[in-house]
């Protein structure tokens, strides 16, 4: 009797048995089809995000390469050098052209003239009147007379 009571109570407990057909549905949309776009559009922003990330760290990169090879000592020197150098030969210009026992010493007259440096005529002078004490060079288009450019550059300031 201790035997089938515990089997009498479980089959009092149950009560009838039941079966459904198992239907698996699949949750991601890459199988389902269900939101698929959605998916795809997401994985594509992804996709996306992460070039221009390893675009910006290339970039960034690149950059300071370029930014620590300027900054060297040698090529601070040679940026230094060359600004002092061109800073000399444009003094040295005015002065032969403008300065003391220049060729040029008459105001308001033309003192020189370039027919032809890229299609343009170029010429300058001292300025007198309103302009005393500046350099007047006029840059006039071969091709059409009517274009000109004329810049007042002060004399006194090239000096160092």
């Amino acid at each position: 009797m201790k035997k089938i009571l515990p089997v009498l109570v479980l089959l009092c407990m149950v009560e009838g048995a039941s079966a459904a057909e198992l239907q698996h549905q699949f949750t991601s949309p890459s199988f389902s089809g269900n939101g698929f776009s959605a998916h795809v559009l997401t994985i594509k922003q992804l996709e996306d995000q992460q070039k221009e990330k390893n675009q910006s760290k290339l970039d960034a990169t690149q950059a300071k390469a370029i930014s620590d090879a300027a900054n060297t000592p040698s090529a601070r020197f040679l940026a230094n050098l060359e600004s002092r150098i061109y800073a000399q030969l444009a003094k040295q210009l005015t002065d032969s052209l403008f300065g003391e026992g220049a060729t040029c010493t008459t105001k308001g007259v033309v003192c020189g003239v370039i027919p032809d440096l890229g299609g343009n005529t170029v010429s300058w002078k001292l300025g007198d009147g309103a302009d005393a004490g500046m350099i007047i060079i006029t840059i006039v288009n071969n091709a059409n007379p009517s274009q000109s450019t004329i810049i007042k550059v002060p004399s006194g300031t090239f000096s160092f």
